[in-house]
């Protein structure tokens, strides 16, 4: 059995989908195969302008899905043969008009829930699914479409929902058996049964359940780009596409910024020991990023330097902290409470302050809970008003051979300090796996680039005084 995922670039219009079809040709019929597709690109932005649009009583929404409409009904025009066109045309139209009943619905009432836009966001995958398969199938591709809310199982929040991994692995044994089976990603499910979906960049994560649910050889996930990098392109010139992976060195890099795979993928596949594959659409001769339970060991210490930019740093600090039990613990839950998500926690080892990185976005929101929690404590002088430092970045060094190799943290933090770029707070895994440092935005290009430079690019020895 082996999963595929296309990515919104590789369904993004009609010759994007040719190739898509000419990557399943040549993989042949020897093995079963699921397809997962994501929204044409561009396509789930445009859904959020669309309920966007209609709960402010804006009637421009209505030309917004006459646009919508218009380009999946092209991409049939250009991938079907006229004379097989009315039903799969039918059927879009018909989509279409459900969704223009919600997008009323919500203009008229005013009111727009989170169970709504789920709704209305998940339209992009059940389009594009449907034109795929029929695409396949006037390309010598027998299909079976299915619809993936049939089988992931979630619970009800919505826009980013917990999959119940043994209600939707029990669902998948019963997927109808075919050579070939096309699915919708990123859309679910709840236990209620209503339409949820699994986060932005959520069809990876359910190929990936795909993958395991059917105990697949391998796992596929087709982008625009030649795998993961060493580093963002768009930072550093010279990064280069990295071979092998560890699941969770793959793990440490997606969670840090490469945005080549969304991060809870993995997951599902490390019990299963299921490898994976991150390979560009467009260039599909290029071997790709292997990632796996056991990569091929190199000596490459450091296997990739991620960066998450727009992020806020938050300091709890004050005399009155030191050796008194629970003060992190009311920090955290007062951040739980407002779902604020944390990317970075360090603390003094005196106790006397506690930092954590968190989404820029989110910086008032955090100070404004932290601030309620410890009122009491703030107004006995005991615990100073919280500080929130912006635009900050996260840099990340990530590589299993960082845990034999020591000095790698020395390296890096006197190359920064050479040149002048100061660190605001630092902090390094358990497993040594990953060592990550806050700084400035304004440093974050020069610091990826610096450390890119030191850990990736092989500096020229100078020859050897010739003998005489």
């Amino acid at each position: 059995m082996l999963v595929l995922k296309f990515g919104g670039t590789s369904v993004a219009n009609p010759a994007a989908i040719r190739q898509l079809i000419s990557i399943l040709q040549d993989k042949g019929t020897s093995k079963p195969k699921v397809v997962v597709v994501s929204a044409m690109s561009k396509v789930t932005d445009l859904l959020i302008s669309l309920y966007q649009k209609a709960a402010v009583q804006d009637p421009t929404y209505l030309e917004l899905l006459l646009q919508l409409e218009q380009k999946h009904l092209q991409a049939i025009v250009e991938l079907v043969p006229m004379s097989q066109q009315i039903d799969i045309m039918g059927r879009v139209k018909m989509i279409f008009r459900e969704l223009e009943d919600v997008c009323r619905g919500i203009y008229l009432l005013d009111e727009l829930s989170d169970s709504t836009k789920a709704r209305v966001m998940a339209y992009g995958e059940r389009l594009s699914s449907a034109i795929v398969s029929v695409a396949f199938q006037h390309h010598g591709l027998p299909n079976t479409l299915v619809d993936s809310r049939d089988y992931i199982v979630t619970d009800a929040t919505f826009l980013n929902a917990k999959v119940n991994l043994k209600k939707t692995y029990q669902n998948m044994q019963v997927l109808p058996k075919a050579d070939l089976l096309v699915a919708p990603g990123f859309i679910a499910r709840s236990s209620e049964g209503k339409t949820t979906v699994l986060g932005r960049g959520g069809s990876d994560f359910t190929a990936s359940l795909f993958a395991a649910g059917l105990q697949a050889d391998l796992l596929e996930i087709w982008s625009d780009v030649d795998g993961m990098y060493t580093t963002d392109p768009r930072k550093a010139a010279a990064a280069f596409s990295i071979e092998e992976l560890s699941y969770e060195e793959a793990m440490e890099l997606a969670y840090f910024g490469a945005k080549v795979l969304y991060p809870p993928t993995i997951a599902p596949l490390v019990a299963a020991k299921i490898p994976l594959v991150l390979k560009n659409t467009f260039n599909p001769g290029h071997k790709g990023t292997l990632i796996s339970h056991a990569p091929v060991p190199t000596s490459q210490v450091v296997k990739g330097i991620s960066c998450i930019d727009q992020i806020a740093v938050l300091t709890l600090s004050g005399s009155g902290m030191v050796g008194v039990p629970g003060v992190a613990m009311r920090m955290f839950k007062a951040l739980a409470l407002e779902s604020i998500n944390i990317y970075f926690i360090t603390q003094s080892s005196s106790e006397q302050s506690i930092t954590v990185g968190l989404a820029e976005a989110e910086g008032q929101k955090a100070v404004q809970a932290v601030n309620q929690e410890f009122a009491d404590d703030i107004a006995q002088e005991l615990v100073n008003p919280i500080s929130l430092e912006v635009p900050m970045s996260i840099v990340a060094l990530v590589g299993n051979g960082m845990i034999q190799q020591p000095g790698i943290a020395g390296k890096a933090f006197s190359l920064l300090g050479e040149h002048k770029i100061n660190i605001r707070a630092i902090a390094q895994g358990a497993t040594e796996r990953i060592i990550s440092v806050v700084l400035r935005t304004e440093d974050a290009h020069k610091a990826v680039n610096l450390l890119h430079n030191r850990f990736f690019l092989t500096v020229p020895q100078k020859p050897e005084p010739a003998l005489t």
